[in-house]
This record gives C-alpha cells, sequence and structure tokens, in this order.
C-alpha cells in the first residue's frame, strides 16, 4: 500500500488528489517534546473524512529511559483526548533521527517509549529510523538485533531497493523510499508492507 507522511509543513494537502493517486494511507506527526504538530487535528480529520488508513509519528529527542517515558506519557494523553484512546490503524512510531538521542542509549530510550506505550495498552508501536541508524553496516545507532521480534520497523532510504529488509527479513513495516512522490504530491513516500 502506498501511503505519504505529513505534518505542519504540508498545510494546503490535495487530498482528494490524493485519494486520486491511489495513495491509500497517511502517517501524521503528532507532535515533538511537549508540542502537538499544529496540522494534526485538521489532518486526522481529512484522512478519516477521505478514508484514508492512518498512522501517527512522534519526533523523540530522548537520550535517556526517563525522558522516553515522559514523551510516551505525552503520546498517550495526545491519543486518549484526541484519538479516544484508540491506537491508529497503521500504527504509533516513535521517530527516532533526533541527534541529541545518540548522547544516550538510543535503543534503551526507543524501546522505553515502546513499552511505555504498552502499559497504556497500545499494540502496535514501532520505530522509524534512517537506514544508516538501524542496519549493521549503517553507523547501527539502533541495535535491531537486541529488540523484540514483533517490534516494527520503518526504514528511511531514499532507493531503489529496501535494503534493510534484505538484513531483516518481516521486520520492516515500512519502507521510506523518497522525500518527493511526485510534483503534485512533494510528500515523503512509502510503501506500506501488508503484515
Amino acid at each position: 500500500m502506498m501511503v505519504v507522511d505529513l505534518s505542519a509543513w504540508q498545510e494546503n494537502v490535495d487530498w482528494q488528489g490524493l485519494v486520486d493517486e491511489g495513495i491509500e494511507g497517511v502517517i501524521l506527526k503528532i507532535g515533538e517534546r511537549d508540542t502537538m504538530d499544529s496540522m494534526f487535528v485538521e489532518h486526522v480529520n481529512h484522512a478519516v473524512e477521505y478514508g484514508l488508513k492512518y498512522g501517527i509519528y512522534y519526533y523523540a529527542h530522548a537520550c535517556s529511559h526517563e525522558e522516553a517515558v515522559r514523551e510516551a506519557d505525552t503520546v498517550a494523553a495526545w491519543v486518549k483526548e484526541y484519538l479516544n484512546d484508540t491506537t491508529p490503524e497503521l500504527g504509533i512510531w516513535y521517530d527516532a533521527e533526533s541527534q541529541r538521542m545518540t548522547s544516550g542509549d538510543v535503543t534503551a530510550a526507543c524501546m522505553a517509549f515502546l513499552n511505555r506505550l504498552t502499559d497504556y495498552g497500545h499494540q502496535y508501536q514501532g520505530i522509524y529510523a534512517s537506514w544508516n541508524w538501524l542496519s549493521k553496516d549503517g553507523a547501527h545507532l539502533i541495535d535491531v538485533d537486541s529488540l523484540p521480534d514483533y517490534v516494527p520497523l520503518w526504514s528511511a532510504q531514499y532507493n531503489s531497493h529496501d535494503d534493510l529488509s534484505d538484513e531483516y527479513p518481516g521486520r520492516v513495516r515500512i519502507w521510506q523510499y523518497s522525500d518527493h512522490y511526485s510534483d503534485n504530491f512533494p510528500y515523503d513516500a512509502d510503501v506500506y508492507y501488508d503484515a
């Protein structure tokens, strides 16, 4: 399934155009730190209006267990208030790309976030990061081998092939292959693999 991810940087989305283009889902930025993305509620409402499946992502800054738990608490509060405490169909994703995270154990912070959301009853959350952060052939800042097998990955690799799926068969749920779907839709483009 083709999906795009959107945040406040995309204010005037042609939602009918996305549907007509064959886009079936969107991953929406819910926020970062303690600030909700200014377009989140509008984007969710439009996704529902146009019949698109959606997921959410949170831009992480945590470099410790405690900070990651606080970030998860923030996301859980927003999901409760704005999504009726329901996990979105395309999941909740922890966007691990901030350089601040590298001053701590990135893998441990990711797991702290995911585990905390599980404590709230959410059952579908995963990790978004670049191929470089995830792959043993890259910087390998996130140790995928130490993550439980049930943790899905969303890999950003602007390439003609999803190399992380070769390295970790069955682990990659979403592959972000471009930051420009098309001239009409200049959004991050992703392939969502059916489970």
